[in-house]
């Protein structure tokens, strides 16, 4: 286990974090000297949509020795959540990118905030990284179209660097195989239920217009068709996706693109990341958000930036494949689920119509790869 007779491994409750914790854990990162008086602990972070907590700790040091430490540092504590119970390494997988050093060769155009020290306890199920911060102002951004395209340009940085390495790849057992449904086979019985609701509804009118019979038979299909969809996109080419691109998990930092919660890092096909992506935004933002400019920002980063032998066909095949896949299952099942009982679901709160514009935008998508699956 790693460093399990470390004295700071026995420290496994916030409680027990003091001064002398802080101080070796600062060492132990490389400032030999410095000497931790005191410390102010707060949340940061906002909202976890993913099973984290995150805690920012503002340092006092002693005089000698302390010139070059962090002034802050974070804390991220990686728990279990319901939704992933069919991949028992989620809550560890960020810990085990840091520990396997999955970003060391990131740092031109994208930017991973460092590591300090790890603390991983299965035993107790359990995970912390103590990381970089790099401070509230990194995130908080004027987001705009424009915007989020230049920085999925800049994440084509993290496919160049794992382009042509899926032996190495497969020799990380931590990493989430066949990353982009998330919910493989969890929703089958939800989605069901959730289609034969909408009949009885009293709402039934609106939803089935765009809920249709039709549809409906599909995302329950979709809901078992892992293994029609995933060869289709195996097919194409192959590198590192984080898969869990949105705002929340993107910033600015140094000239460069934030890339922050590696929950779900994964081999896959380069676009394929992005139908989560857009099938949030269009609930967020905007049911008509281009996502043709959004594909054409990562084409730009992969053949212009990086020079990969990739083709936009190809790029688009994987983005619309994927809407199969992860977007179909939360739409039939949490998404359908909220329209039909008036409740908020996942993300973005904007009353019956305003969900089934967002539906209807992202339906629109899941029957594009479906043409693909039947092409």
């Amino acid at each position: 286990m790693f460093m399990s007779d470390s004295a700071l491994d026995k420290v496994t409750t916030l409680e027990m974090i003091d001064r002398d914790y802080l101080t070796q854990l600062i060492r132990k990162a490389g400032y030999n000297n410095a000497t931790v008086t005191s410390f102010i602990r707060e949340a940061a972070g906002g909202k976890s949509h993913g099973g984290g907590s995150i805690f920012r700790y503002k340092l006092t040091y002693s005089e000698n020795g302390s010139v070059a430490a962090p002034d802050s540092i974070v804390l991220k504590q990686s728990r279990e959540i319901s939704s992933q119970a069919l991949d028992p390494l989620f809550a560890r997988r960020e810990a085990d990118c840091y520990l396997h050093k999955l970003f060391k060769d990131i740092n031109e155009k994208l930017y991973v905030p460092h590591s300090y020290y790890l603390a991983i306890r299965p035993e107790l199920g359990q995970y912390w990284v103590w990381m970089e911060d790099l401070g509230e102002a990194s995130f908080d951004i004027e987001w705009s179209p424009k915007v989020l395209e230049e920085m999925v340009r800049d994440i084509a940085e993290l496919h160049k660097v794992w382009w042509g390495r899926e032996e190495e790849m497969s020799g990380l057992p931590f990493l989430r195989r066949r990353a982009q449904a998330m919910y493989d086979g969890l929703w089958v019985e939800r989605i069901t239920q959730n289609c034969s609701s909408i009949e009885n509804h009293p709402q039934a009118e609106k939803i089935s217009k765009v809920f249709t019979f039709e549809r409906c038979k599909m995302l329950m299909r979709l809901s078992q068709a892992e293994n029609l969809i995933y060869p289709k996109l195996e097919a194409l080419p192959q590198t590192l996706l984080h898969h869990d691109i949105w705002p929340p998990n993107l910033g600015r930092f140094s000239g460069k693109t934030v890339l922050i919660d590696w929950s779900y890092v994964g081999p896959g096909t380069p676009g394929a990341d992005l139908s989560q992506t857009v099938a949030l935004l269009l609930q967020m933002w905007d049911p008509k958000f281009d996502d043709e400019a959004l594909l054409q920002a990562l084409w730009s980063g992969l053949r212009e930036d990086a020079g990969l032998p990739i083709q936009f066909d190809e790029v688009a095949a994987g983005y619309e494949l994927a809407f199969c896949l992860r977007p179909a299952h939360a739409l039939g099942g949490p998404v359908l689920g909220g329209i039909l009982s008036g409740k908020g679901s996942m993300v973005g709160d904007s009353g019956l119509e305003g969900k089934l514009a967002s539906a209807e935008a992202v339906l629109q998508r899941i029957e594009r790869g479906v043409r693909r699956i039947n092409g």
